[in-house]
């Protein structure tokens, strides 16, 4: 393509999405001024559970060593089954055989979250019991993107028909969103993390907002951790932007009653989406898709570290 054609092309696209933004209405630079500046997330691996299979030798292996190790709490202590608790309860260790034939699983289990570990704590768990089991694997991951930003403010939805669960606090503002079910493969969370730990009289919070969005990811999706929220969408929509005022009124009524959702045909479910996406102007799953990239070699060498039986810490 010439020079001059390439610019009459540009000019045209232009124009012609001009002329598609004035069609629908939506003012450009009243959306481009409600823009906030925004940080990116803090990122990490907030839980893990690792499952494989213990040999009968290694069973016996690792039980003895449990039973002395002073950093290991053992109980319901069988010859096919035992429960553990280990570095001051943050790690929860389960093996029972019988249960795991029975049901054609794999026979042992370890839960944690690798936030509250320390570098020294990793290597003595992926050591001293992570590397007596065979065939192990993931079958959980969370995802924690941290933000230091009011969430409340923000509307959360999905492009795929997932079940949602708002739950209010005592100012009325929504705390706590639910996107799906606990044991589905995919289960999201966005939650004020510092009323959470208020509530628990956590570590105290010193910014002055802590939400989390939180994406537990279970069995087959496991293995797509990096690219699992693609539907999701975190938006900060202006209902006063429609020209029309039944859409005003429509798109208010919305965000704000999430049940009517419910009530509306799979068309107009469809257009009321994309309006409510048309008229935000930010969407923060984009910043998370982005902080993402950044972290995704350093989050990978993690879950090879715990995959392959070698003693470097990533």
């Amino acid at each position: 393509m010439s020079k001059n054609n390439h610019a009459n092309h540009s000019n045209h696209l232009e124009n012609h999405d001009l002329d598609n933004f004035s069609k629908t209405g939506y003012s450009n630079s009243r959306l481009s001024a409600q823009i906030p500046v925004q940080t990116h997330p803090n990122l990490s691996f907030d839980a893990m559970t690792i499952v494989g299979n213990l040999s009968r030798d290694n069973a016996q292996k690792l039980s003895s060593f449990m039973s002395i190790e002073p950093q290991i709490r053992l109980w319901d202590i069988l010859q096919t089954k035992f429960k553990a608790k280990a570095l001051q309860e943050k790690v929860y260790i389960e093996y029972d055989k019988v249960k795991a034939d029975t049901w054609d699983r794999r026979n042992m289990r370890v839960e944690f979250n690798p936030n509250k570990l320390t570098h020294e704590e990793m290597l003595w768990l992926k050591q001293n019991i992570i590397n007596y089991m065979e065939d192990d694997g993931f079958t959980r991951i969370d995802l924690a993107f941290d933000f230091e930003d009011d969430l409340s403010n923000y509307y959360a939805m999905t492009d795929k028909a997932v079940k949602k669960t708002v739950f209010y606090g005592r100012d009325g503002k929504p705390e706590t969103k639910y996107f799906g079910v606990r044991d589905s493969d995919r289960f999201i969370r966005i939650y004020n993390k510092k009323q959470e730990r208020k509530d628990n009289a956590d570590v105290e919070v010193m910014s002055d907002h802590l939400w989390r969005v939180e994406i537990e990811l279970k069995r087959d999706m496991v293995d797509y951790w990096n690219d699992c929220f693609n539907d999701l969408h975190i938006l900060k929509p202006d209902w006063t932007s429609p020209e029309k005022l039944n859409e005003q009124a429509m798109v208010y009524m919305l965000i704000h009653e999430e049940g009517k959702w419910g009530e509306l045909n799979k068309r107009t479910k469809y257009k009321y989406k994309n309006l409510i996406k048309e008229i935000s102007p930010v969407d923060l799953t984009e910043l998370m898709k982005s902080t993402l990239k950044e972290n995704e070699k350093q989050l990978q060498k993690q879950i090879e570290f715990w995959q392959t039986k070698r003693k470097k810490l990533f």
